[in-house]
This record gives structure tokens, sequence and C-alpha cells, in this order.
């Protein structure tokens, strides 16, 4: 028996119907029952894959390192990379405008998909001091550059001012492993912190990585060229508040608590993008402004040192603008 088109757009209509008719009863019934457990729809955070071995790693270190002093934390020298782009790319950026102004010209931001390109950068944090910000000039960031662009001129030269218990850390990439860096860092006599892998969650410049870009999404005006970019990353690092800094370097025994809460696994040490690019376009008081902005600082600076008790479910968010 074969079926008409009427037949079959009936039964297109009707599954139509029927599929309509179970999402309401979902929304009436299942939804209001998981809020009511306390269970909402959210994204999940993007963490590194973890290993078990990683885990056994980075439980280990959070073990042996958990009995260290403030002041012991304080001779650290905390180094890494970021990357920044001149289009701010972060999607938590709001602003406040009225209901049906989605589309209003205060209300959108022009963006190109490429980004405009980005810029690839090093430093260092130390209780007390950091390092000066060193822009890289493209390319890959091998060992020989490493040692030629970083260690050499500023690694070498910071720590000594630290005192005679200095040591320098830095990540598990590629090139810092080489054995070109570990003689290097031998000859110089640069005392050097182990560090677990895929460890950015212990690292407590990620934080400042954060601060650093709240400032640059909170200019008026974004760099249109790189060599802009240059200079607003410079000023700004050159900005940042040094007790925050301090108050990141203090979090390491809160930081090694968290990992040992979480047997190894993420931690919810993170840092908020909350950036001050929250205009309120439609509010028309400055007061009224002023006070937003105010709320909006120290709330972001309170949020970044705010410790936690992890689970072992629970995963870390990165504070990078890739």
């Amino acid at each position: 028996m074969c079926q008409t088109p009427e037949d079959t757009n009936s039964a297109t209509a009707g599954v139509s119907a029927l599929c309509c008719c179970r999402k309401a009863h979902i929304r009436q019934t299942v939804s209001p029952t998981l809020q009511e457990g306390r269970l909402f729809a959210r994204r999940p955070v993007v963490c590194v894959p973890l290993s078990p071995a990683h885990v056994r790693v980075r439980l280990h270190w959070a073990r042996e390192h958990s009995s260290w002093t403030p002041e012991q934390w304080g001779h650290g020298l905390f180094t890494d990379k970021s990357r920044f782009n001149i289009q701010n790319d972060s999607r938590r950026a709001m602003l406040w405008r009225e209901p049906g102004t989605r589309y209003r010209a205060p209300n959108i931001v022009e963006r190109d998909h490429y980004r405009g390109g980005g810029l690839l950068v090093w430093a260092g944090i130390a209780t007390n001091g950091r390092t000066d910000l060193y822009v890289f000039a493209g390319g890959s960031v091998t060992a020989a550059r490493f040692r030629d662009e970083i260690l050499h001129p500023l690694v070498r030269a910071f720590i000594p001012a630290m005192g005679t218990d200095a040591i320098f850390m830095d990540d598990n990439a590629r090139p810092h492993r080489a054995r070109l860096v570990r003689s290097y860092l031998e000859v110089e006599t640069i005392p050097h912190m182990s560090w677990p892998a895929r460890s950015t969650n212990l690292n407590p410049i990620e934080h400042v990585w954060g601060m650093l870009g709240r400032r640059f999404a909170g200019r008026s005006v974004e760099p249109g060229t790189l060599h802009e970019l240059q200079l607003v990353l410079l000023q700004e690092w050159a900005l940042l508040p040094q007790q925050a800094i301090n108050d990141t370097i203090a979090s390491m025994p809160r930081r090694c608590q968290a990992c040992i809460s979480a047997r190894g696994y993420h931690t919810r040490y993170f840092s908020v993008w909350f950036p001050l690019r929250i205009l309120p376009t439609n509010l028309g008081c400055r007061a009224a402004t002023a006070v937003i902005y105010m709320f909006l600082f120290v709330f972001a600076l309170l949020f970044d040192m705010w410790p936690s008790n992890a689970t072992p479910t629970s995963c870390i968010t990165f504070t990078h603008i890739h």
C-alpha cells in the first residue's frame, strides 16, 4: 500500500506535534524535579587530560611541598608563557543593556574570526618583585631560544637579587627539559624546582595572567596592531599591583592542600575571567557607573584569591587568552 503525499505530511506533522508535547512535558516535570535537587544545566569546564601517572606525580609533589612555609614559597620565582591576541576572544565579557536592544550599536562588538594575530609573552613573579615582561619575536620557542632569550638575560640576572635561597620554577614544556637548558642551569648554579606536568592550577602566575588579561580587556580602545598590543601589555604589566602578586604566591599552601584533597586530580583553583569591560551603557549616571566599576574590581581581586576545597571531579579553568 502506497502512501500519498497527504498521508506523509500528516504523519510528519503528527511526529512533530508529539515531539513538542514530549519536550513541553519534560520542561514541566523533569526540569523542576532536577532543579529541586539543585541540578542545573551547565557547560562542562575544559581540563587538560590527566593520566594516572600525572595524578600520582601531582599528588606526590603536593604532599612533598605541603609543609613549606610562606617564607619558603617566597623564595620561588614562578614563570610561565601566555598568549594575548589583538582582539579579546573572551565570551564572558558582558555589558548592561535593556531588553530588546541586543543589536543596537553600543551593544555590538565587531570582531574578525581570526582575531588579528597575537603575541607570546613570558614573565616571572616573586614575592616583592617580578621580571620584565618578555615578548617573543615570533616562531617556535626552542631550547636554544629559551636559554638565550630567557634564562641568560632575565633569570640569571634576577635570581641573585632574590637571595641565596632563591629557586627557579618553570613548567615541563619540552624545550625547558632539554639537555641544553639543564646544562645551563647547572653551570650557572641556578636552583631549579621540580614541577609536576600538566599542573597549571598549581602555578600562581596563572592568576597574574588573568589580572593582566582583565586590565587589557578593560581598556576603552583595543590595540589595532601587534606593535600597539606589545606596548599595551608592557604598560599594563608594569602597573600590576605587587601586593596582588604577593597574595597569589601566598596561596601556594592552599593550592597544595586542594591538590591533596582531590587526590591529585583537577582542583577548583582557578582564575575568574571577569574583565572590567562590563559597561553600564544605559545607566547614564556617572556616579552609578563609578560604583559598579569599583564593585567589580574589588570582586575580581577577592575572587582571584578565594580558597576552595576540591573534589576529584572538579576542573580548572585556565586564564590564558588564546
